[in-house]
């Protein structure tokens, strides 16, 4: 049993985690100057262990005296709250923060450490149970074009409107991040609701939507990309 429990731990590993690193390339790819490489590795285990201090509260928010409806709206705020004070605490510093892109880099980081460990558990059960591989295959495929990219992206929103206030004082940045976590809350819980139909329509709607969203935040994070390199190009000439 210990074999196989092991054996069942390093494939869930392999399927949940692995194809997150993925994302992780395409995402420090777009960095003009690449990041601490010790900074990133923090977010990322932080934002892994975001999941974990989220467990116990699971019974708390599923006995609340609240309608299905709400009760995913409190879970995915919590969800996007967490991940967000993790790579916050980890990353947002004078040394670290020295681009305007610099919060979606950390942010979307964290979150895909959170993506690779809650992949991992979600996989971990179907290989117990000996499931088909073709289920098992589906399992972390939908994780890997569902999930995954709703954490990428619910965080990535919140990193953009923070890098368009890179030059706004403390209350401007913190009302530009409260305002991102009540979008990526947003595109949470409408994700899960479409998800939690356990239809094909649900799951088709809910994977095209934040596909959508992740098209559009992609090209306003290069937008925003270039607007920093113009600004400091004419910084540097003053």
């Amino acid at each position: 049993m210990a074999n196989i429990s092991i054996s069942a731990i390093l494939y869930a590993v392999l399927g949940g985690a692995v194809p997150t690193f993925l994302w992780l390339w395409f995402w420090l790819s777009k960095d003009d100057h690449p990041e601490p490489g010790m900074v990133l590795t923090l977010a990322f285990i932080g934002g892994a262990l975001s999941v974990v201090a989220l467990l116990p509260l699971r019974p708390y928010v599923e006995g609340l005296p609240l309608d299905p409806q709400q009760v995913i709206v409190l879970y995915a705020a919590l969800e996007e709250i967490s991940k967000f004070v993790v790579v916050a605490l980890i990353s947002f510093g004078a040394r670290t923060l020295v681009e305007s892109t610099d919060y979606t880099i950390y942010l979307v980081t964290g979150a895909l450490g959170f993506s690779a460990l809650e992949n991992t558990f979600y996989l971990i059960s179907p290989i117990l149970q000996s499931e088909p591989l073709q289920s098992i295959v589906v399992t972390g495929n939908l994780r890997f074009f569902g999930a995954t990219v709703l954490h990428t992206i619910s965080v990535a929103i919140v990193g953009v409107l923070l890098g368009l206030a890179w030059r706004a004082g403390f209350i401007g940045k913190a009302i530009a991040a409260l305002f991102g976590i009540a979008l990526g809350t947003g595109l949470h819980s409408v994700f899960n609701y479409f998800i939690m139909q356990n239809t094909r329509q649900g799951t088709i709607t809910a994977i095209a939507t934040v596909w959508f969203i992740a098209v559009i935040v992609i090209l306003i994070f290069d937008r925003l990309r270039a607007m920093h390199q113009v600004i400091v190009h004419q910084e540097y000439q003053l």
